[in-house]
């Protein structure tokens, strides 16, 4: 909405509905003053001050005498509306006047002793009727009163909204123009003024049922019809009541930022699936809107291991030394031993000492201290009281995201344990045929489509019944898993080698042709050879052998095929004579 006005005089902002506030210079919490021009039942909302009462006369003068204002009505009590009442009764007087309110403002009002005859619109069916105007009243209490009430004008369908949609403004504007914007000055009024969401939406849906053409605030600037939908929309999805969580702090404009990094923060660390380091990162830059931080660092207990989670390092860190100055100090943290946040601020020096530290203890669903944290910042940041207490609001945030994290490291880890006892031999702790049937036929699948030679190895412990019957089952077992220790610390990286069953072993070498399988097979009865074998109980040492069979992929469907062609040149290196390999044709 473009008007051209002056605001050293009175404006109509609708017929007969007028502004008559005055502007204080530099204060971007202006008030304004609004006049119903009535004849002699006129209507004056929210006189205001002491200190605006000079220019406010001025203006009410240019559209009719002070003796014509019959009604005064006072949304709420707060001085910035009421302390200009006793300079117009002084000048006009209380006799057949009305100051127009509700009981629970009028029970403080009475202490000024104005003399005036209180009108209490909750007595009166919220109504008020000047003359044929009709005046309409809605009650929305703790907005941020708790007699709070809006007033209606039937006529122009005008809401004078008291501090409802009422906003922080850089400089003066009396009418809004960017619904967007105007909201962004609306957040830093509501997030601190209003006690909270179920508060602002029990007043927004009395106010709604007003059919509205102009909201006309005590704060910021007058919103046209076109913006009113959109400003309901976001003020109801607000978070306010910001002291709940930032106490101690005046500095509004980071405050509400730091909401709603807060929010964001919570939505991310409650309804995404991201790793702990996505989360940290994610935190790190909404929080550089307010700080420049450099890294975050958060301790915890997991089973009995410290556990650290770092912004700069994208995996965890475990140490179960009790010995180590870190191990030591967390746990004091998290065995409540002494003052915690001392702790916490020792360990930081003993680990972060080229950064100025702020630490903070976190604490589980039963309040028992589950961690330590720590926003790091370079050594010339100045982090003053006020931001400490912005600082400090962040622990609940951090407590959720090492709950979660505690749980998900564990969960992790019941699945990597479960998932390395279905895929491991429990006696020899080499892979099991599960896992082969498994990665077998992937590895096949890439040799074949990159064009590199694949081959397997079958390899079988030469008369290892024998072996079992001569020294029983349990040096079987030994001579079994010495066997898989010697193949293991002898075979490359890229090899996977599985226990096939009993005594025979498997191993799929991808980028290995057969010849240099064979080489490698045969290195590992050299080197078996020279080795002292098994101890028995009698002190014996048992030498054993092994055969093996060795083929290539060529033009094999499947690595079942490729398999049992290993087995049969297996079993003609045991029909040849045993401690030997044969190699496919």
């Amino acid at each position: 909405m473009e008007k051209i006005y002056d605001p050293a005089h009175a404006i109509e902002v609708a017929e007969n509905v007028w502004w008559v506030g005055h502007v204080v210079p530099n204060d971007p919490f202006q008030c304004h003053v609004y006049l119903i021009e009535n004849g002699e039942e006129s209507i004056l909302i929210d006189p205001g001050s002491r200190l605006t009462w000079k220019g406010t006369r001025s203006k009410i003068l240019e559209v009719m005498p002070l003796e014509n204002i019959k009604y005064i009505v006072c949304q709420h009590q707060d001085p910035d509306i009421t302390t200009a009442v006793e300079e117009l009764i002084g000048e006009i007087g209380a006799e057949g006047r009305y100051l127009v309110t509700h009981w629970r403002s009028a029970t403080l009002f009475k202490h000024y002793d104005w003399g005036i005859e209180f009108y209490e619109v909750d007595e009166h069916r919220w109504r008020l009727k000047a003359k044929n105007r009709l005046i309409e009243f809605v009650f929305t209490p703790y907005m941020h009163f708790a007699g709070n009430i809006c007033t209606y004008d039937t006529k122009t369908k005008i809401l004078f909204s008291s501090d409802i949609f009422g906003a922080f403004t850089e400089s003066f504007s009396l009418f809004a123009d960017d619904a967007k914007q105007y909201f962004e000055q609306m957040k830093l009024f509501h997030t601190h003024y209003m006690p909270s969401k179920e508060i602002v939406n029990h007043g927004l849906d009395a106010i709604e049922e007003k059919e509205i053409e102009m909201i006309a605030p005590q704060h910021g600037s007058i919103i046209p019809k076109e913006m009113i939908p959109y400003l309901i929309s976001r003020l109801r999805k607000l978070d306010v009541g910001i002291y709940l969580q930032f106490i101690g702090c005046k500095n509004i404009r980071r405050l509400t930022k730091a909401n709603e990094i807060l929010a964001k923060m919570f939505e991310q660390i409650t309804y995404t699936t991201t790793t702990v380091y996505e989360k940290i990162g994610t935190v790190m830059m909404l929080m550089n809107d307010l700080f420049a931080l450099e890294r975050i660092a958060c301790f915890t207990s997991i089973d009995g291991k410290i556990v650290m989670f770092d912004s700069s390092i994208n995996h965890p860190i475990e140490t179960d030394l009790p010995e180590t100055k870190l191990y030591s100090e967390v746990e004091k943290i998290l065995s409540h031993e002494g003052d915690t946040e001392v702790t916490s601020r020792v360990l930081a020096t003993e680990l972060y000492d080229r950064y100025l530290a702020f630490p903070f203890v976190t604490y589980n669903e039963q309040r028992s201290a589950n961690g330590a944290c720590y926003f790091l910042f370079s050594e010339d940041e100045i982090i003053d009281d006020q931001d400490k207490e912005i600082l400090k609001s962040f622990r609940e945030i951090f407590s959720i995201m090492l709950i979660k994290e505690i749980g998900y490291y564990r969960l992790q880890k019941e699945r990597c344990e479960l998932l390395t006892k279905s895929i491991l031999d429990g006696l020899t702790k080499l892979y099991n045929r599960f896992y082969l049937e498994e990665i077998a036929p992937k590895e096949l699948s890439k040799a074949k489509r990159h064009g590199y030679p694949f081959s397997v190895a079958m390899l079988d412990l030469d008369n290892f019944k024998q072996i079992n019957d001569t020294y029983g089952h349990d040096v079987g077992d030994a001579v079994l898993k010495d066997f898989a220790r010697f193949l293991y610390r002898n075979l490359r990286e890229s090899d996977f080698l599985f226990r096939y069953g009993g005594e025979e072993f498997l191993i799929l070498m991808p980028f290995t042709p057969k010849e240099d399988v064979l080489q490698v097979i045969e290195r590992i009865r050299r080197l078996l050879r020279k080795s002292d074998g098994v101890t028995c109980g009698e002190g014996k040492k048992i030498e054993y052998t092994f055969s093996a069979g060795i083929v290539q992929y060529s033009t094999e469907s499947s690595i079942n095929e490729l398999v049992k062609k290993s087995d049969e040149m297996l079993y003609k290196a045991k029909k040849e004579g045993r401690n030997r390999s044969a190699l496919q044709p």
